[in-house]
């Protein structure tokens, strides 16, 4: 049996205090430097301490200056694959940082193949997302799934990619759970005030945002059911285009999702012609300049329509 050297002893001790104290584990650097002897060591530190600091802590020049001092170790060859490594790491705490001259200059120094790219592109995702800044990491996920198309299946750099990528969908998947509930709950508190406080357009726009939230959270059925108290309040009321042009929006959203073509169609058709009739109607009463409202108003229309008419496409004739 293989006994662990004392320097793999250490790093695992650090490792298991990462997750109780970070901060401490980081400040152990320094020793675990001094017990190192390989270049398998120095890589391995090296991710560690990318783990700890850029991703972990958010120290991220704390980072770069241990990568550059790994860098200096005995045992690592200059421009050989654990030094590139390393660099690498470093392009990610710079990038982090937005300090993006020095990161592309690190990026020079460790990628000369498509599956160091590749391998640069999902651990700058990975730690920008550890650090909660999931949508600066969308970008560098695009670029991952670029570059995969150039990397050998067989390559260790695409088992790593799609293993951080399953790990990253199912985190996103859950927030985007946890978000949709508090739109819903948000959206049905808002309905619930506005119905024993304010007037029928307070209580239209409140239902017409509780139809988009039960949207986001798929379920088209209690969107048409908010669609049919949006049209009992136009008719009570005397709703006019405005209010009938989002009411129709929303059923044909609804309608496309649960994929009846036909029905969608004929919503589009009703907004089309609300929105003609929006055109010629002065705006209902509103806070600020009536230009701005007209322009607000027209804005919305025209970009409503676009994406229903896309939307409705599709569904008929699949793009």
């Amino acid at each position: 049996m293989v006994q662990p050297t004392p320097f793999e002893r250490h790093l695992q001790e650090v490792a298991q205090q990462a997750a109780k104290d970070p901060a401490a584990a980081f400040a152990r650097l320094d020793d675990l430097y001094g017990k190192s002897l390989t270049e398998s060591d120095v890589q391995n530190l090296g991710g560690l301490a990318v783990h700890l600091g850029a991703a972990g802590l958010g120290r991220y020049d704390d980072t770069v200056r241990f990568a550059r001092r790994l860098l200096t170790h005995a045992a690592v060859t200059p421009d050989a694959a654990v030094a590139r490594s390393l660099w690498r790491g470093m392009a990610v705490a710079l990038t982090c940082a937005g300090n993006h001259e020095e990161a592309a200059n690190a990026c020079a120094r460790g990628v000369t193949t498509p599956a160091e790219r590749l391998r640069l592109a999902i651990m700058t995702a990975q730690t920008l997302a550890a650090r909660n800044r999931a949508a600066e990491a969308v970008p560098f996920l695009k670029q991952a799934e670029e570059i995969c198309a150039e990397v050998p299946g067989d390559d260790k750099a695409v088992a790593d990619t799609a293993a951080i990528s399953v790990t990253l969908a199912r985190a996103a998947e859950q927030h985007v759970r946890q978000v949709q509930a508090v739109f819903v709950a948000t959206a049905r508190t808002a309905a619930a005030a506005f119905a024993r406080h304010g007037d029928w357009r307070s209580r239209h726009r409140s239902l017409y945002l509780l139809g988009k939230a039960w949207l986001a959270a798929a379920d088209p059925a209690q969107a048409l059911n908010v669609v049919q108290r949006m049209m009992e309040i136009e008719d009570a009321s005397g709703g006019g285009p405005d209010e009938r042009f989002h009411t129709a929006a929303l059923a044909c959203r609804a309608q496309t999702i649960r994929g009846q073509a036909k029905i969608a169609g004929a919503a589009l058709e009703a907004c089309q012609d609300f929105a003609r009739r929006i055109t010629d109607a002065p705006p209902p009463a509103a806070g600020g300049t009536r230009t701005g409202v007209v322009r607000d108003r027209a804005g919305f229309v025209r970009d409503t329509l676009a994406e229903l008419e896309t939307l409705v496409t599709v569904l008929k004739h699949g793009g």
